[in-house]
């Protein structure tokens, strides 16, 4: 497979330090000068506390991004015994609900159509961002993490997802769940606790009848809403990255244990679903999801890197053209 047009003008020439670095990384150039110019950039965004500003509002800090820059931070080598990294984890381990996850900054004005976020209840996918940090600094058996996994674990739904937050939108729907964060959360659980989990058995159920659902909206061009059976044309929803990204990788520094767990090219499905996420790159050459109108440089590189690590783009094709816009750190064409 070859993609349409070159994604990587939109990747360098509108994404922040974070996705650029990201991208970097991916392909091999974390060591790159160009990286480590990304790499200071965001380091200078890092609050005295150890916090990131927020994307809601750069005025107060997000657990969000914290959590997640953090994880970019050791993602390019950054030492966990680092004031960087070691601040930032103080903080979060400071901020842990009574009940074991975490929320968002409840100073922070969470906006109505954002309903992944919540600044008062706890949040299971940034939880789970949490515990992937806080394993990854050597920290897994902490009582924080062990704390948070209980949380998790007793957040899963009679369906086998979780929700986004006790009392999120898709449990007064009565959805089987958030598919991306229950699909995060279920391969979290499998590598931890192992393949005969009963939270990850139920989990893995409900991850292969959502792959089935989107394959018949990928067939159809269309979806159903569950919460009343009414059809969602494919220029909302079937066109849209989030739609034909999420059930593999659930943002840009998600471990692929999904697609390394059969869930790429070699799986009929799942191959049919990114034969339709390639075709549906935009003449810019990124990818949108349903909410914004236009290519984003966030769900532009998430799209190549989940076409890349299911094989359906070989990583070998692309990596000379990223070599090249990292030499010249812009998005010039190479």
């Amino acid at each position: 497979m070859k993609l349409k047009h070159d994604p990587f003008p939109l990747i360098f020439a509108q994404g922040d330090e974070a996705t650029k670095l990201a991208c970097l990384e991916f392909f091999g150039l974390k060591d790159s000068p160009q990286a480590q110019a990304y790499l200071l950039e965001l380091i200078k965004q890092q609050r005295a506390d150890g916090t990131f500003p927020s994307g809601l509002d750069p005025e107060h800090w997000g657990m969000r991004e914290t959590a997640r820059n953090t994880l970019l931070m050791l993602k390019v080598g950054t030492p966990p015994q680092g004031a960087n990294v070691a601040s930032a984890v103080r903080f979060i381990l400071n901020h842990q609900n009574a009940d074991g996850g975490w929320c968002e900054n409840r100073a922070l004005d969470i906006p109505p159509h954002m309903t992944e976020l919540s600044t008062e209840r706890s949040i299971t996918w940034l939880t789970a961002d949490v515990v992937e940090l806080l394993r990854q600094v050597g920290m897994a058996d902490h009582p924080a993490t062990q704390s948070a996994l209980a949380w998790l674990r007793g957040m899963q739904n009679r369906h086998g997802g979780w929700y986004t937050y006790s009392g999120a939108i898709g449990e007064r729907e009565g959805t089987p769940g958030d598919p991306d964060s229950s699909a995060q959360i279920t391969f979290l659980m499998g590598e931890i606790y192992g393949k005969d989990d009963p939270a990850y058995l139920k989990g893995r159920a409900l991850f292969e009848r959502n792959l089935d659902e989107c394959l018949q909206d990928v067939a159809r061009g269309y979806r159903i809403r569950f919460r009343d059976g009414q059809r969602e044309e494919a220029d909302g929803y079937i066109r849209d990255a989030y739609s034909l990204t999420h059930l593999f990788l659930s943002w840009l520094l998600d471990p692929p244990r999904r697609l390394q767990s059969g869930y790429d090219a070699s799986d009929p499905r799942a191959k049919r679903i990114l034969e339709a996420l390639a075709d549906i790159q935009l003449a810019d050459g990124g990818w949108r999801p349903f909410w914004i109108q236009e290519s984003t440089p966030i769900y532009t590189a998430l799209a190549v890197k989940v076409l890349v690590l299911s094989g359906m783009l070989r990583w070998e094709d692309l990596q000379a053209d990223v070599e090249a816009y990292a030499r010249r750190g812009s998005g010039a064409s190479p």
